[in-house]
């Protein structure tokens, strides 16, 4: 197959967070991530670009009230919401993210509108609101209907643990230790980093990146983590895109999504560049999360070290992959390709 056919062939791979996922929550969370897989590979069949993609596959996941963005994100120390999101044109390297917004159901998409409406690459807080309702994007009045059932007793069993053990409602000192001494983060492959993402190709061999998060549970408030920030939450130009999950302090260090797509610019292959960049995070600050990995040939990779990561992906083989195991996947041969392709050809037809 030649450079230019391997480019042009649509594909995108999600996730729905790294951690130690529930027995209860892995079957929603798996059915969330393929969903959001088959939607962005929808989207990519219909003739859109990636950005329309990783934007369409990000809100599915920000919608679906099971995963740690949009409907159902974790809360602050003070019981409240503060999302952030990031997009990447890998094409143009062009930019938008928001942070600690509170009134947004789909912050990718005020992302995006950041991108595409302004000359910032990043909004936060209440500068994030007013440009919101300066372009009449969806605020809703109540923040509180982004609070799901799960994610308030989050917010409570863990307001309980630390002042049943004498702490403060944040950790937030506790984890400027851990951080000194990354020994100590024997709980950290426990916590559940529920951030969303994705990584897609379109028929123009065009990469983008796309991530949304509620942030950490019982985070302190105005704490901003990896996932709007470019080359740590995720990175796109014209030869790969990455996102990535986990502990955000430890992503932001290493800029784990940058060196991940270095190390393919320089002939790894996704899977071998993942696997690389996860370890020297662990090793240098004793970190855990996950990450995926597109190249322009359509090549995915991923690698984590936390327990479980969940994720989904359409690509050449023409068949929805997923999984949440470390080194199994699934194939699902009753979902391939060429049913979506004839789907999105009747629609057209009719």
């Amino acid at each position: 197959m030649s450079h230019s056919d391997e480019t042009s062939r649509p594909c995108i791979i999600v996730h729905g967070g790294a951690g130690e996922i529930q027995i209860q929550r892995r079957t929603p969370c798996l059915s969330a991530v393929k969903e959001a897989a088959r939607i962005g590979y929808l989207t990519l069949l219909e003739g859109k670009s990636a950005l329309d993609t990783v934007e369409a596959a990000t809100q599915s996941m920000e919608d679906s009230g099971v995963l740690n963005a949009g409907h159902g994100c974790y809360l602050t120390e003070e019981g409240t919401v503060e999302l952030d999101a990031m997009i990447m044109d890998g094409q143009t390297l062009n930019t938008g993210a928001v942070a600690c917004v509170k009134n947004i159901a789909n912050p990718i998409s005020l992302a995006r509108k950041v991108m595409t409406n302004t000359s910032h690459c990043m909004l936060a807080g209440e500068g994030a609101l007013k440009f919101a309702k300066k372009i009449d994007f969806p605020v809703l009045e109540d923040p509180s209907l982004l609070i799901s059932d799960r994610s308030r007793q989050l917010y409570e069993d863990k307001k309980s643990k630390h002042e049943n053990l004498g702490e403060s409602a944040s950790s937030n000192s506790k984890e400027t230790n851990v951080q000194d001494d990354p020994k100590k983060n024997t709980d950290m492959q426990l916590e559940v980093h529920d951030t969303v993402g994705a990584v897609a190709m379109d028929t123009n061999g065009h990469i983008a990146v796309g991530v949304s998060t509620g942030g950490t549970s019982n985070k302190m408030c105005g704490r901003v983590g990896d996932s709007p920030l470019v080359g740590s939450g995720a990175y796109a130009n014209q030869q790969a895109g990455a996102v990535c999950t986990g502990h955000g302090e430890s992503l932001i260090k290493v800029l784990l999504c940058r060196d991940v797509v270095y190390n393919v610019e320089n002939g790894m292959t996704p899977h071998d560049a993942c696997r690389k960049v996860i370890s020297k995070m662990a090793e240098l600050t004793g970190g855990h999360g996950g990450v995926i990995c597109l190249d322009k040939f359509g090549n995915i990779g991923l690698e984590f070290n936390t327990r479980k990561m969940v994720w989904a992906s359409v690509t050449h083989e023409g068949f929805l992959k997923y999984g949440i195991d470390p080194g199994k996947e699934i194939m699902n041969y009753d979902t391939p390709v060429k049913e979506m392709e004839r789907f999105v050809l009747a629609n057209k037809l009719k």
